[in-house]
C-alpha cells in the first residue's frame, strides 16, 4: 500500500473550491448588475454568497487540516450533490409556479442561491459522514490491535513462564548443568521484560487518539540504537551509514520501532556473526519528500506468511506472528504517516524498510490525523 499523497494531489479540495468560487462569482456578478432593494440584496445575494463563501473555506479547512484525499473528496462530492439537489429542487419551484401562470423574476438566480445553500449544507453532510466513518475505522483497527496484544501476550507469557518453571525444576537435580539452566531462565525473563516493554508501548498508541507527530533528527536515534544492541551482542556487526541529519516527521514512539527493528535483525539471525547494515535512501513522490531507513541483516528473513498476517490487519490461532515486535513497528510507522516495507536481501536475509515523510520536504504531517496505514 502507498503512502497517500498529500491532499493537493487529490480532487476533493479543488472541487470545494471550484464549487463555492464558481457561484460566489456568480453572487458577485449579480450584485453588480442588478439594482435590489436592501431586504432583497441580503436575503438574495449577500446571504448565499456567505454560503458559497463558506464552501470555499471549507475547502482551505480540509486542505490546512491536511485531510486524507479519499476523505477529502467524499466531502466535494457531498458539497457537489447538494447544490444539485438544491438546484434541480429550485428549477422544480420554478416549473410548479408557471403552472399557475406565476413567473419568477431572476430565476437563473434563484437556481443559484439554491444551489449555494445546497452547496453549504452538502458540505456539512460530508464532514459529518467522514467523521463516522474515521470513528468507524478507528473502533475497528482498535479491536483487531487489542486482538492481537491480547493473543500474543497470553501465548509468549505462557511459553516463557513454562520454560522457566521447568527449568527451575531441574535445577535441584544434581546431574543438571545448572549454569546452563540459569541462562535459560535469565534470558527468558529478560525476553519477558522485553514484551512488557513493548506492551507499554502499545497501550500508549492504543490509549492516544491523537497523532502525535513531531519533527525529529533520525540519526542519532539510529545510533544510539545500534550503540545498545552492539552492548548486548559483541558478536554482532552492524555497520550505520547515515547522513549528519535526517529531519523526518514521526511519531514520538518511532524510537521503539526503529530498536524493534535493529534488535530482531540480531536477535532472530541464525548466523555465528550477524551482520546488520542501516542506510537511508532519499525518496520523492507526489512533491513530497520521504526517507527511506533500510535495515538489511543476513539472517534466515522474515517468513512470508507473517508478512501476509501483517498485510491483512490481525490474526488468528493459525496466522499469526512470531511475537509483538513487528505489529509494534508498524503501527508507530502508520501513526508516523508512513509504510514498512519488506524486501529479500542479497544473496540472503531480509531488508525492513521504513519509509517517513522528511520534516523540510514539504510534508504537513505534524498534528494531521491518523489516516495512513503501513505497507507490508
Amino acid at each position: 500500500m502507498e503512502v497517500p499523497p498529500t491532499v493537493r494531489e487529490h480532487a476533493g479540495v479543488p472541487l470545494l473550491v471550484g464549487i463555492g468560487g464558481g457561484l460566489f462569482a456568480t453572487h458577485v456578478w449579480h450584485a453588480i448588475g442588478e439594482e435590489e432593494s436592501a431586504a432583497t440584496f441580503l436575503l438574495g445575494i449577500v446571504a448565499p454568497m456567505l454560503f458559497a463563501a463558506g464552501v470555499v473555506g471549507g475547502g482551505v479547512w480540509l486542505w490546512r487540516r491536511d485531510t486524507d484525499g479519499e476523505y477529502a473528496l467524499r466531502v466535494g462530492s457531498w458539497s457537489a450533490v447538494g447544490a444539485a439537489v438544491l438546484a434541480v429542487g429550485g428549477v422544480l419551484v420554478i416549473l410548479y409556479q408557471q403552472q399557475y401562470g406565476v413567473v419568477m423574476d431572476e430565476q437563473a438566480f434563484v437556481v443559484v442561491n439554491a444551489a449555494s445553500g445546497g452547496a453549504l449544507l452538502g458540505f456539512i453532510v460530508g464532514v459529518y459522514d467522514i467523521r463516522q466513518r474515521r470513528a468507524e475505522e478507528r473502533a475497528t483497527r482498535l479491536t483487531r490491535q487489542l486482538t492481537v496484544l491480547n493473543r500474543v501476550l497470553r501465548h509468549d507469557i505462557r511459553t516463557n513462564a513454562n520454560v522457566i518453571q521447568g527449568n527451575a525444576s531441574l535445577l535441584t537435580e544434581e546431574s543438571v548443568d545448572t549454569d546452563e539452566k540459569a541462562d535459560t531462565i535469565r534470558q527468558q525473563a529478560t525476553d519477558l521484560v522485553k514484551l512488557g516493554k513493548q506492551a507499554r508501548s502499545v497501550e500508549q498508541i492504543l490509549t492516544t487518539e491523537e497523532v502525535d507527530r513531531e519533527s525529529q533528527e533520525l540519526t542519532p536515534t539510529v545510533e544510539a540504537c545500534c550503540e545498545r544492541v552492539r552492548r548486548d551482542n559483541p558478536s554482532a556487526e552492524i555497520d550505520v551509514s547515515l547522513p549528519p541529519a535526517v529531519p523526518v516527521v514521526a511519531h514520538r514512539l518511532i524510537d521503539s520501532a526503529l530498536a524493534n527493528v535493529i534488535e530482531n535483525a540480531v536477535e532472530h539471525n541464525d548466523k555465528e556473526t550477524p551482520r546488520v547494515r542501516v542506510e537511508t535512501e532519499p525518496v520523492s513522490r507526489n512533491g513530497t519528500d520521504y526517507v527511506e531507513l533500510r535495515v538489511a541483516d543476513n539472517g534466515p528473513g522474515i517468513a512470508e506468511s507473517e508478512i501476509e498476517v501483517l498485510k491483512r490487519g490481525y490474526e488468528t490461532d493459525l496466522e499469526h506472528t512470531s511475537g509483538l515486535g513487528l505489529w509494534l513497528v508498524s503501527w508507530i510507522v502508520a501513526r508516523s504517516g508512513g509504510e514498512v516495507r519488506f524486501e529479500e536481501n542479497d544473496p540472503e536475509g531480509s531488508v525492513v524498510c521504513l519509509r517517513l515523510a522528511r520534516a523540510d520536504g514539504g510534508a504537513r504531517s505534524v498534528g494531521g490525523s491518523d489516516t495512513a496505514a503501513p505497507a507490508v
